[in-house]
């Protein structure tokens, strides 16, 4: 899909209902946590303690709450710049369930990899998750722009792993997660779509 289609007056953007409602529903649903829900913020944020005291919703509904606006509209923009790349590769609702296993597996990848941060909520996680995910079936597909945005998110994220302080509250252990769980369902998928042809 190519963004200069548009000033040409071919818009190739995918302006159906089926491929803009999960995209909408999802920024919806971030914005009203944060503007209209914000007192359920500490039911949802993952709190380390309460996540070992078997709160294990709060594995997936910290990846829908923010701690400030700046941290949720990055990751509101992040989604629509996903969905102008790579929304060929999930075409209705129910391609978006896999997003699921992403968000769990980027909360588990805190709750793992930094054991002494207490707090942790945003839809990095998981955003990084999309763009492995959408990087990793642009490469199967053999369409090299899949390598620049991989290494790109990639290097950005053991760059924070190396280079940012801890207290720099970047939860890389949970970006890491979620480029890794993209990356495994997109090949995971690939190989089922080849097995099925």
């Amino acid at each position: 899909m190519s963004l200069v289609s548009t000033f040409t007056g071919k818009s190739r953007l995918p302006l159906n209902r089926a491929k803009l409602v999960p995209v909408v529903v999802l920024s919806l649903l971030m914005i009203g946590l944060f503007y209209i829900a914000s007192g359920w913020f500490e039911v949802l944020v993952f709190e380390r303690n309460q996540v070992e005291q078997g709160q294990w919703w709060r594995l997936l509904s910290a990846q829908l709450v923010h701690f400030d606006q700046p941290h949720l509209w990055l990751n509101v923009l992040g989604l629509w710049l996903w969905w102008l790349l790579f929304i060929e590769y999930l075409p209705h609702w129910r391609t978006w369930l896999w997003l699921l296993p992403v968000m769990l597996i980027s909360s588990l990848g805190h709750l793992l990899g930094e054991p002494e941060i207490t707090y942790y909520a945003g839809f990095s996680g998981t955003l990084y998750g999309l763009f492995a995910y959408g990087s990793t079936r642009d490469i199967l597909a053999g369409r090299y722009s899949g390598w620049l945005i991989l290494v790109a998110i990639l290097g950005k994220n053991i760059y924070d792993l190396f280079y940012v302080p801890v207290s720099s509250e970047i939860a890389v252990p949970a970006h890491l997660a979620g480029i890794a769980a993209g990356a495994v369902i997109a090949m995971l998928l690939h190989r089922g779509n080849t097995l099925d042809d």
